[in-house]
C-alpha cells in the first residue's frame, strides 16, 4: 500500500514537472536593516519549471544592491524565491520587483514598492491637515466672538476713577457737584467778599 502511494505521489510529481507553472508575486519588508533603511523582499513562489529571473528595478534601471536567496523547491515539485533589497527609506518609493519566467509568455510580473501605501499615506496627511485647518478656523471664530462680546459690555466702574460725592460719575465741566466741605468754604469766601465790599462803600 505504501508503495502504491509513493508511485502515486511520484506519478504526480513528475506530471507537474513536465507542465509550466505561472509564479506567484509579493512585497513585504524585513527586519530594518539599520536606522533610516528598509529591507524590501519580493516574494517568487509556486513557479515551474525552476529557472526564473527577478530583480529590483527603478524604471528600466536594475538595482546593484539585490540579493537573490536560493530557489527552494516545494512538495509539488513548484519552487519558491526570495529577493532582497536594501535601502534607504526616503529612496524607497518608485522601485518595483519584476519577475520573468516562461510561463509569463513575455508578460513580466511587475510589483511596484508602496503603491497602496502612498495611497493611503497622502489620505491620511490630507485628512489630518484639513482637521487643522478647521480647528484653527475655529479657535480664531471664537476668540473673535469673546472679543466682540467684552468691547460691547458696559465698562464697571473702577474704585481709582474720579467720581463725584454721588458716585454717578466724574466731574465735567459742565456738571459740577460741590462736598459739603467745598460748599462751607465757597460761602466763607463769598461773605467774606461782601464784607470787603461793604467796607469799602461806606468809605
Amino acid at each position: 500500500m505504501l508503495l502504491l502511494l509513493l508511485l502515486f505521489s511520484e506519478g504526480l510529481v513528475q506530471r507537474g514537472a513536465s507542465a509550466e507553472v505561472k509564479p506567484e508575486a509579493w512585497l513585504s519588508a524585513g527586519p530594518p536593516p539599520g536606522p533610516g533603511r528598509l529591507l524590501l523582499v519580493c516574494h517568487v513562489s509556486g513557479f515551474h519549471p525552476k529557472p526564473v529571473w527577478v530583480m529590483w528595478m527603478r524604471g528600466e534601471q536594475e538595482q546593484r544592491g539585490t540579493r537573490r536567496g536560493d530557489v527552494l523547491p516545494h512538495a509539488d515539485g513548484t519552487w519558491y524565491l526570495r529577493v532582497t533589497l536594501d535601502v534607504a527609506a526616503r529612496e524607497a518609493a518608485g522601485l518595483s520587483c519584476r519577475v520573468r519566467h516562461s510561463s509569463l509568455g513575455g508578460q513580466d510580473i511587475v510589483l511596484h514598492w508602496g503603491g497602496g501605501d502612498s495611497a493611503v499615506l497622502t489620505l491620511l496627511c490630507l485628512v489630518v491637515t484639513v482637521s487643522l485647518l478647521v480647528l484653527l478656523v475655529g479657535h480664531f471664530c471664537l476668540r473673535k466672538h469673546s472679543s466682540n462680546r467684552k468691547a460691547l459690555a458696559p465698562a464697571a466702574p473702577s474704585p481709582d476713577s474720579p467720581t463725584g460725592a454721588d458716585g454717578q460719575g466724574p466731574r465735567t465741566p459742565g456738571h459740577q457737584g460741590y462736598t459739603p466741605q467745598e460748599s462751607w468754604i465757597k460761602n466763607r469766601f463769598l461773605k467774606k467778599w461782601k464784607t470787603s465790599l461793604n467796607q469799602l462803600w461806606g468809605r
